[in-house]
């Protein structure tokens, strides 16, 4: 009796929570189930329908049968991996290029149902201190870790390991899923995956190290390698570096607070507020402690950082530990990126924010006892780098920092411009909630954007921004000044794109919306719709398939007032999806588009 996709997912978490290895999971790879959830996900990612290198195998014309060919050549152990085609892309803040693959279809749905199972598995098993590509888990996760429990640290360990994800040692990452996955068929086929290599340029290359670039399990592959170094951290450096229970007190500390209470006794005014100005400048713990000691860490993907409470020497011991031990699993540590930097007087950078120590020897608050004490000292600091406030300047800025038009979105309508310029600097600021100068550097970037779009629009109806401002001018409750485009609809709620309406703040909490934290093994509507075995044109039922586009509103676009519109255009339309099932033959004539519907009805 065949799994179904719940059993399969519960057997391997239930097994990864109690530790223990798992076996036959090639088996699982034959549930059908997996790979329905498996399309229902995928099918809506933007690189669905961008071919590999074979140009037919996108999910266009998805079908039943399709997934069956994948299970019956698992069942025979034929399946081939296909080489995926390799572009390349810009990184962020670089004028360098990063490789992509792009793998076929096929094997994007093969890998999801793996990943739906290892993940199964693993996720129990991974530490608390790692957060990238994990479910409940982001940046604002590691950055909250950080702020509320890294006070009083004294260095920062920036840790870099070379390419990581390009150089993964396969048989590292072998033996690791090895130790746990006792399968040889999985083990075989993922060694098959790794090895594949890529297309380039009509050249095949094949891969002896990382994780293929654009897989979908590779970010899992990558943190199941990586929870190796979790593990050596937390089981052996964070005990051999967290010593003592309470630091020292000073004794100047000690001794000020004695002449204090002196003066106090002896009503002597003045003594006593000398006493109390010094106390203020002075740490009531000692600072070299060499009794006290801890160490915290933290990671990101292959991004990772370590806090330490003790003496530079012990922050360079620590550097140079986790460089062994990284060798010792095939990667390196670079030595020109990893930085040991002093909390109070440097910043560390993070996720691309700033973290430093607080210091503020004037700043008191008054605790529950009713007693002054300086709380702000020691506690996390976490802003906006000034680089990144300057980039998104720049974007609405000349050469000279005068405010300018984006001539890229003269074009469209006034709808998206407004809603363009809103999502593009909602996104930063929502990534930059938890910065202390979220709000001064965030108003400053809003007031810079509000001026570009307004002289975007301007520019568009060749008219001033004065006009615009009246035209569009609306305001939030608290009188803010904003820019709103209003489209009224029949029988609808109106299309409201508003610029400026959400207000600044810093935020303390993050909540994750993640729609991976919870695997829902149920059917989507798409499924649904595919499983019915019918034509929505005709109502055949013989070889029936899926056919995607891209975006509808490019559909609408491109047959906007035309009348002659296509039935199968028209239907689109009218049930606002992005697919169509249909019968192979009425497919094929909508790509040459040679289908109208009336001849064929």
């Amino acid at each position: 009796m065949m799994l179904t996709a719940q059993k399969c997912l519960e057997i391997a978490r239930k097994r990864g929570e109690a530790a223990q290895e798992i076996n036959r999971v090639y088996r699982m790879l034959k549930c059908k189930e997996l790979y329905f959830i498996a399309y229902g996900k995928l099918s809506a990612n933007r690189g669905a329908l961008t071919p590999g290198t074979v140009p037919d195998d996108t999910v266009d014309g998805m079908s039943v049968k399709r997934i069956d060919a994948i299970i019956d050549k698992l069942t025979t152990g034929c399946y081939e991996w296909k080489p995926s085609r390799r572009i390349y892309i810009g990184k962020s803040r670089s004028k360098s290029l990063r490789p992509l693959g792009m793998p076929s279809w096929s094997d994007k749905l093969l890998q999801e149902v793996m990943r739906m199972i290892l993940q199964a598995y693993y996720e129990p098993q991974f530490r608390d201190c790692s957060h990238g590509f994990r479910p409940k888990r982001g940046c604002h996760t590691a950055l909250k870790a950080i702020s509320r429990t890294w006070t009083g640290t004294r260095w920062f360990i920036e840790t870099d390991i070379k390419g990581c994800f390009e150089n993964i040692n396969h048989a590292v990452l072998l033996t690791t899923i090895s130790k746990k996955v006792k399968d040889a068929r999985f083990l075989k086929l993922l060694k098959g995956m790794l090895q594949v290599g890529y297309l380039e340029q009509g050249i095949r290359y094949h891969t002896y190290s990382g994780t293929p670039q654009g897989g979908i399990l590779s970010p899992l592959l990558a943190n199941i390698v990586l929870n190796e170094l979790d593990v050596y951290i937390e089981d052996l450096l964070l005990p051999q570096y967290n010593q003592g229970t309470r630091k020292t007190p000073n004794p100047k500390y000690r001794r000020l607070m004695s002449l204090r209470n002196t003066a106090k006794k002896h009503r002597q005014k003045w003594r006593w507020d000398d006493a109390g100005k010094t106390l203020r400048k002075t740490p009531s713990m000692a600072g070299n402690d060499s009794e006290f000691k801890r160490l915290r860490y933290i990671r990101y993907a292959d991004d990772a950082i370590l806090a330490v409470d003790g003496s530079h020497e012990d922050a360079e011991k620590i550097t140079a530990e986790i460089g062994t031990f990284l060798h010792g699993i095939g990667l390196e540590m670079s030595a020109q990126k990893t930085l040991i930097t002093h909390a109070k007087n440097d910043k560390a950078r993070f996720l691309n924010y700033l973290i430093s120590v607080e210091w503020n020897d004037t700043k008191q608050t008054v605790n529950r006892r009713g007693h002054k004490s300086r709380s702000v000292n020691g506690g996390i600091h976490l802003e906006m780098p000034p680089d990144v406030y300057q980039e998104w300047k720049a974007r609405v800025c000349g050469k000279h920092g005068k405010i300018v038009h984006r001539p890229e979105l003269l074009y469209v309508s006034d709808y998206d411009i407004v809603a363009t310029y809103e999502v593009e600097l909602q996104g930063l600021l929502n990534y930059y909630a938890f910065a202390c100068n979220v709000q001064k550097r965030g108003h400053s970037l809003r007031y810079f954007w509000q001026q570009s779009l307004a002289k975007t629009l301007a520019g568009k109806h060749r008219t001033t921004m004065p006009h615009i401002y009246k035209k569009y001018h609306d305001r939030t409750e608290k009188g803010r000044k904003t820019i709103a485009v209003v489209i009224p609809r029949a029988h609808k709620n109106p299309l409201t794109a508003i610029f400026g309406n959400k207000p600044i703040e810093r935020k303390r909490d993050v909540v994750i919306n993640d729609t991976i934290a919870h695997i829902h093994t149920g059917r989507t509507q798409l499924v649904e719709r595919m499983l019915a075995d019918t034509c929505e044109l005709c109502g055949s039922r013989v070889d029936v398939q899926v056919h995607h586009i891209k975006k509808l509103k490019d559909l609408r676009k491109k047959w906007q007032g035309r009348k002659d519109k296509p039935e199968w255009v028209k239907k689109m339309i009218a049930i606002r999806r992005k697919t169509l099932v249909v019968c192979k033959k009425h497919h094929d004539m909508i790509h040459r588009g040679e289908y109208d519907g009336a001849k064929l009805v």
